[in-house]
This record gives C-alpha cells, structure tokens and sequence, in this order.
C-alpha cells in the first residue's frame, strides 16, 4: 500500500502526550525503526546462532532466550504520528542435522499508557521494509498468531550463512481513551433597572481523557525462544 492510498487521521492528542514526544524524535514520518534490544553473549561451539534485534543490528542469544523491547520511543512516534511500526529480525543457523525451532511470546498486556491504548498486533513479514508506517495504514487486518516458526529444517547442513526472518510491532492509536464527562451549570439572578429580578443561565460540559505520557511507557518485552531438534524430533 503506497503512502498516497493511505487514510491517515488527523489526531487530537493531549498537551502531555505532546510534550511527553518530545524525546528526541524528529518530525519525519517514521518507516524502518527500532526501540531496543536486550540480548548478551555469543554462540560458544559454532554450531548454532540465533540472533536478535533490529533490522541489521542483531545481537546473539546463546543462552536460549532473547528479549526485544518496546518502550517510550516507540510511545512518542505514535503519539506524534497515531501509529508506529517497529520491525524485529531473527537469524538462524544451526549445523550438522539439527534443525532450530522458535517461538515469539508478545506481551500478555501493554498497560495503562499509550501502547495500552493502541491497537497493537505482532505478525510476520516477508521483509524489513514490509514493517514500516509507509506499508501498513490503521484498519489494516493483520495475523493474530502462532508467533513460531522453524527456519532451519533438521537436514545436514554446514552452513554458516542466517536465514533470516522479520516479525513487524504495529500500533495505531487514535487518541486518549475517554475516562469521563464533565458538565456544569451556572446560574445568575439579578435585579433590572425598573425592580424586576432578571435570571440567566449558562451550561458546559467537557469530555474527560487520560493524561498519556510517552516518557512514561514502560518497557514492554517481546521474548523468543529457540530450541534445536534431531530428524524424528520436528515441533
């Protein structure tokens, strides 16, 4: 989908949520993008790697578990821009004739903040470009699992070249979620020139909305965990 077929809204996004976005973001529309990793380590044997992270910066997990996370960068693009896309690459490689299996574990719960008022899906894509704001729009229906995937078979192999494989955060928010209503009247009695008691009344009301701030997203972690597998042993 090009950016000209793109439906964008115009957002009302609270004086904190806007002052909370500025955190160092431009004002660029924002296309291939990372928040952070927590990976450390490297493979030991050689044998097996998986690695994980941003598109191009990926990090190995020998220990079996990799953390990606999203957090008030993430918040402060969609804020500012009412959605954000943060792409994930995961390398593979395991030799002789074990295969490697995966599994991505999203967050159960996005909390109370800006990413908790968002629609937020995690789905495969076939490319890093493919998990970007130019690519994907709101509305877009998109895959709700399983988070797996078994990119090396358990095929003899001595290869020491990834498969390299990309998952895609999206989020779309159109604004603070409404928390009450507000509504007042006010009442004025006053006495005219000729005796008369003169009354007047004027009434308002307000909408009530959660005071979202990006800089207080916490961070949100996206797990994967791999495991290798003998011929016979396919998960």
């Amino acid at each position: 989908m090009t950016t000209s077929r793109r439906a964008r809204r115009t957002l009302a996004v609270t004086a904190v949520a806007l002052a909370g976005g500025a955190v160092g973001i431009g004002g660029v529309s924002l296309a291939l993008w990372g928040d952070s990793e927590r990976v450390t380590g490297a493979v030991a044997d050689g044998y097996e790697l998986f690695a994980v992270g941003a598109p191009g910066a990926t990090t190995p997990a020998p220990a079996g578990t990799a953390t990606f996370v999203v957090g008030p960068e993430a918040a402060a693009a969609l804020a500012r821009d009412g959605e954000v896309a943060v792409p994930i690459q995961v390398d593979s490689v395991s030799q002789g004739n074990k295969g490697l299996h995966y599994v991505l574990t999203p967050p159960q719960d996005w909390g109370g903040n800006l990413l908790g008022a968002a629609d937020v899906a995690v789905f495969r894509v076939d490319t890093a470009a493919a998990c970007s704001t130019d690519a994907l729009a709101p509305g877009d229906t998109h895959p709700a699992g399983p988070w797996d995937s078994t990119p090396v078979p358990a095929t003899y192999s001595t290869t020491t070249t990834p498969v390299t494989e990309y998952w895609c955060v999206y989020a779309a928010y159109d604004g603070p979620p409404v928390t009450g209503e507000y509504e007042n009247t006010a009442t004025v009695t006053a006495t005219s020139p000729d005796g008369r008691q003169v009354t007047d009344e004027d009434s308002w009301n307000a909408v009530l909305v959660a005071g979202l701030d990006p800089a207080a997203e916490p961070d949100h972690e996206i797990t994967l965990t791999y495991t290798t597998f003998r011929p016979g042993e396919e998960p």
